[in-house]
């Protein structure tokens, strides 16, 4: 687990404007680098220790940019001598990204019961209540992502690939680390082949060369304990888990990505993202976690969409000679999309919790 998303930049501010009003606790695992980084902004509680559960307990709302099932259960197949005790916290779910697919079957009211669900894009939030989820206007959210007041701009010259991950071709999860395991199929994988290939195309990084441009890869999480499979060279920097993505967009001028809903927090600081699909028809297919929802990449995207690697080489040259800059086209979809560029997203959603909490009195 590390730190660095909503939970962090709610966090932050929580103890920095409100320390007098609310006791606020950070959860993380005390094996995470950002566990003694955290120590330094407000009180920390390692995961899973008598502490946490003692809290989760006691607390009145549990708030997280998680939901899986050890965020809202902490005490496994013993759930069932505290769930009496449990229901009487509300779950304020801040989202890992903004949500362009349908992920109901998930998240809805039946399987979670979240109590406030956040959002930062008008058609994000459309989705939701129009969906299979079964929330209303009252536990929607439209107040914009924590994290986003903590972006800045500090380019580099660098471009940044941004894969999402594949299920696909992964095993199993991993019990004693929690990490995900390949598949056997994983280095016979239309994913692996393409990323092995581009980072070495050498078309592409001699313009790189060219125009200054430095190249980084940095695959999801879940995947990122394997890039040392992938074929390198002396050009390419490769990102670990240790680095900050807020630092990565900050510095990235350009952004190569594919379906991962990452690219939103580049594209709200108005800069340029490139999506590569070269495995469309196989990623929508259901064997991943996704099912495609409202966000169609062609008509609402942020950046051209390309299928196939010379396309993306070419593309991304393009964007070189021009100093990476963002089109009008693009500028455009993005100011209609976000409901929020005011770096205000922390305070509105401190209120909608404190209004939760006036409700919860009457």
């Amino acid at each position: 687990m590390v730190a660095g998303d909503n939970g962090e930049a709610l966090f932050r501010y929580v103890t920095e404007n409100h320390s007098d009003d609310v006791k606020a606790y950070y959860v993380i695992n005390s094996k995470s680098a950002d566990y003694q980084r955290m120590r330094h902004i407000g009180p920390v509680v390692r995961s899973l220790s008598f502490k946490h559960k003692l809290l989760h307990l006691l607390c009145d709302y549990n708030i997280s940019a998680h939901a899986d099932a050890i965020t809202i259960n902490p005490f496994n197949e013993f759930y069932d001598n505290y769930r009496d005790i449990m229901t009487r916290s509300k779950f304020i779910f801040l989202q890992h990204g903004i949500t362009k697919d349908d992920i109901s079957g998930w998240l809805n009211r039946y399987n979670k019961n979240i109590s406030g669900f956040i959002t930062a894009a008008k058609p994000e939030y459309q989705s939701i209540l129009d969906g299979a989820y079964s929330y209303s206007t009252k536990e929607v959210w439209l107040t914009g992502f924590p994290r986003f007041d903590r972006l800045y701009h500090d380019e580099k010259k660098c471009i940044t690939f941004m894969p999402t991950w594949r299920q696909y071709i992964m095993g199993a999860v991993d019990g004693s680390t929690g990490t995900w395991k390949i598949s056997s199929a994983f280095k016979d994988s239309k994913f692996f082949k393409f990323y092995s290939e581009i980072l070495n195309d050498q078309i592409l990084l001699n313009a790189a060369r060219e125009y200054g441009y430095h190249i980084q890869f940095m695959p999801h999480p879940t995947m990122q304990p394997y890039v040392s499979l992938f074929q390198s060279c002396e050009q390419v920097r490769f990102l670990d888990s240790n680095s900050a993505y807020r630092d990565v967009y900050a510095q990235s001028n350009l952004i190569i990505t594919d379906y991962s809903s990452a690219a939103f927090d580049f594209v709200y600081l108005r800069k340029p993202i490139l999506y590569c699909q070269f495995d469309k028809d196989e990623f929508f297919s259901g064997n991943h976690v996704y099912t495609k929802g409202y966000f169609d990449y062609e008509r609402d995207g942020f950046g051209e969409v390309e299928y196939d690697l010379r396309s993306t080489v070419t593309r991304i040259i393009e964007y070189m000679k021009d100093d990476c800059q963002l089109k009008d086209k693009y500028l455009k979809r993005i100011d209609s999309f976000f409901a929020f560029d005011d770096m205000n997203n922390c305070q509105r959603v401190y209120d909608k919790i404190m209004e939760l909490k006036e409700q919860s009195r009457v």
